[in-house]
């Protein structure tokens, strides 16, 4: 089997993997509620706005970054939008590992994490 096969057998187990499916089914939950659509535009539209101020090379107010922070804090409270940000944050986590066992066996280093193993293939890491 060539490289691209296995990558592509990889690419097709990580579309069935447990980590996305969540991670996309909080996703539609979340854009199906009115509250999180709400607070995800007004998220966008500040921050659209604060990324014009800064492309100026000004900085934002303390009351700008206070609208920021508030928002921020908003949308987390909301637990539509904090369990898509968690699920979003698990399957991240799995492709990290993925690209750590990957370039660990590029490397040819010894540690080759799995489940049962290191969460990071580093210098450090003796498995």
């Amino acid at each position: 089997m060539s490289v691209l096969d296995r990558a592509r057998e990889l690419g097709a187990e990580i579309l069935e993997s447990s980590e996305l499916l969540e991670m996309r089914n909080a996703e539609q939950v979340m854009l199906n509620d009115k509250e999180a659509q709400k607070l995800i535009q007004e998220f966008k539209d500040k921050q659209k706005d604060y990324q014009m101020i800064k492309s100026k090379g000004e900085e934002l107010t303390e009351s700008q970054q206070q609208e920021v922070d508030d928002l921020e804090s908003r949308m987390l409270d909301n637990p539509l939008i904090l369990d898509y940000f968690r699920a979003q944050q698990n399957f991240e986590n799995m492709l990290e590992e993925i690209n750590n066992i990957i370039a660990g066996a590029i490397s040819g280093g010894e540690c080759q994490c799995a489940d049962d193993c290191c969460t990071s293939c580093d210098s450090e890491c003796n498995h």
